[in-house]
């Protein structure tokens, strides 16, 4: 990513710390389901992870095994190592191809891939940190003054190749390729990276001394970077005006493109980096998300730096974006402690409950084993209730919601599931249930055969939910059968609020049905799975990534108490 990696910077303090902001003590371990799962998004390293079809379709098929919602795909080398950065890995009739992608257009066969099993592609495109640019016209590369010396600059390793963010032609060229790549992929949004400097001592070309000396009447050249001044200060502030100019210039470009839909971001360096020129305040009217690279063992802080006090980065972000939509995606490591993970995605629900996706960055190629680690996270951190044994096809789990005891089973021959339960109700402001389920995104359907409901309360309810998270509490619709009255559809709304419900006419064995279509939800009745009576339909706001299944509740207290399901189908 941005700024070259400092793992091991400093050692890891406590991991159980004081929530600063609250006064809360720190979140406890737990398993994923209190919380509404977050949605995933993977930063990936064109260079490290696609070479062809063939990688492209092998990640592709792993994303959609673990919930990966968006790939940020690093459509321009953003490091000076495997290949330079500048070059790019698709068709362009402007700047370098990678070498190797010749004859291979990865973005053009990741989009296509993705899109397919409905997996977002965002384009990660850097910006100022170009070699290829830095070649290109000795004009165009970055000043920096050393001893006295102004001198290109090429990174703390002499290996690294900047451009000059304020010069024009520099602007118009990498403006050109975010241009190029909108208008010809089918992009869900844009990324920028590197907009920035790496100090106070650059840039200070003639270009920039003559544009900077005309608005303020002196040149930078008379400025002491190295001690904190006025002139220092204004000197900054100019410069960072300067990017946010560049990004609302790139706002507009995509505005005015085929594909004006398209989001934009970009990736953010901790505010005590304000050497660098980098302020999200500066762009935050033309952005709709940024995210902040959130690396604290990286920068050699403790992990609460990321979620709780006012020097954190997130902190930081929120305020520089206040008055604005712009949403705050943190951009974590993807090698940090299930400890660590718990406590900042606990200080991350309580501090900044707006928070919707979080993005992983992992420097080299991605493996399943990385991918299976997030999506086990993505509802925690959680009450302790965790699912239990069961015997059950793939992808399905069972868990007693609220604690009560409830069994699961499945007949492979007669491809039939049975529930039992008993002391249970969803009804009120919180439930209790036994609930065989697994992860869906997005707009989804599940139909079932209710076979039968023996030794069962007359209220009790066995059929179909969608639940945003597996807390008590949650929203959720459901559609199921009763055996003394008849079918009900039925909906929490908010979290902790009432249940709502709306009965039909209908008894066991009977078809249920219910639909997701964006945040509408509708249920079903058939008597014979072919002709459908819609009991009832509800707006439910709830977050993309949520729970679908077969939910047995029976407010009687007999324990042989089951209900048969067969026929199960769950099309997303």
């Amino acid at each position: 990513m941005t700024v070259v990696r400092k793992k091991n910077f400093a050692a890891l303090m406590s991991l159980w710390l004081t929530f600063s902001l609250l006064g809360a003590s720190a979140p406890v371990a737990a398993e994923e389901g209190d919380y509404p799962p977050f949605e995933t998004e993977v930063i990936v390293r064109t260079v490290n992870q696609f070479k062809d079809k063939e990688d492209v379709r092998n990640f592709v098929e792993l994303a959609e095994r673990h919930g990966v919602d968006v790939i940020s795909m690093n459509v321009k080398q953003d490091e000076d190592d495997e290949v330079p950065s500048g070059s790019v890995f698709y068709r362009s009739r402007i700047a370098p191809i990678a070498e190797g992608y010749e004859d291979f257009d990865a973005l053009r066969e990741v989009v296509a891939q993705a899109h397919a099993v409905g997996i977002k592609v965002n384009a990660w495109i850097p910006q100022f940190h170009d070699q290829q640019a830095f070649l290109r016209n000795e004009d165009w590369q970055m000043q920096a003054l050393k001893g006295g010396v102004r001198m290109p600059f090429t990174g703390s390793n002499g290996s690294e190749y900047f451009v000059n963010p304020l010069h024009h032609e520099v602007q118009q060229y990498e403006r050109s390729l975010i241009r190029e790549v909108v208008e010809n992929y089918a992009v869900d949004g844009v990324v920028l990276d590197w907009i920035r400097f790496d100090d106070y001592n650059m840039d200070v070309s003639d270009y920039t001394i003559a544009k900077f000396k005309a608005q303020f009447g002196y040149s930078p050249l008379d400025i002491d970077f190295d001690k904190e001044s006025a002139r220092r200060k204004q000197w900054n502030e100019w410069r960072t005006e300067q990017i946010g100019r560049y990004v609302g210039d790139v706002r507009q470009d995509i505005s005015r493109s085929s594909r004006p839909g398209a989001r934009l971001g970009v990736y953010v360096l901790p505010p005590q980096f304000a050497e660098v020129g980098q302020d999200a305040a500066k762009f935050k009217q033309h952005v709709d998300f940024v995210a902040p690279m959130a690396y604290f063992d990286d920068w050699g802080y403790d992990s609460e730096w990321v979620y709780g006090d006012d020097s954190g980065i997130l902190k930081d972000v929120r305020d520089r974006l206040e008055g604005t939509p712009a949403r705050i995606v943190p951009t974590l490591d993807q090698d940090w402690t299930d400890d660590e993970y718990r406590e900042i995605y606990g200080g991350i629900r309580q501090n900044y409950p707006d928070v919707e996706r979080l993005s992983f960055f992992a420097y080299g190629a991605w493996t399943e084993d990385e991918l299976a680690d997030i999506d086990k996270r993505t509802g925690w951190p959680a009450s302790g209730e965790q699912d239990y044994a069961a015997k059950l096809p793939a992808k399905w789990s069972a868990r007693n919601i609220g604690s009560m005891p409830g069994t699961a089973s499945y007949h492979a021959s007669k491809k039939q599931f049975t529930l039992g339960g008993r002391s249970t109700d969803v009804w009120g402001q919180s439930d209790l249930l036994n609930f065989v389920y697994q992860p869906v995104k997005g707009d989804a359907e599940i139909v079932v055969q209710v076979k039968s409901l023996d030794r069962a309360d007359d209220w009790a309810k066995a059929g179909l939910s969608i639940r945003e998270s597996l807390a008590a509490d949650a929203r959720h619709v459901d559609m199921v059968l009763t055996p003394g009255n008849g079918a009900a559809f039925q909906y929490r709304a908010e979290t902790g609020g009432e249940t709502v419900d709306r009965t039909a006419e209908a008894s066991s064995p009977g078809w249920l049905k219910l639909s997701r279509a964006g945040n509408t939800f509708f249920g079903f009745v058939s008597a014979d799975g072919r002709s459908w009576t819609q009991v009832g339909s509800i707006r439910v706001p709830m977050n993309g990534r949520a729970y679908i299944g077969l939910a047995l509740s029976n407010p009687g207290e007999d324990s042989a108490g089951k209900a048969v399901f067969g026929n199960v189908k769950v099309t997303p």
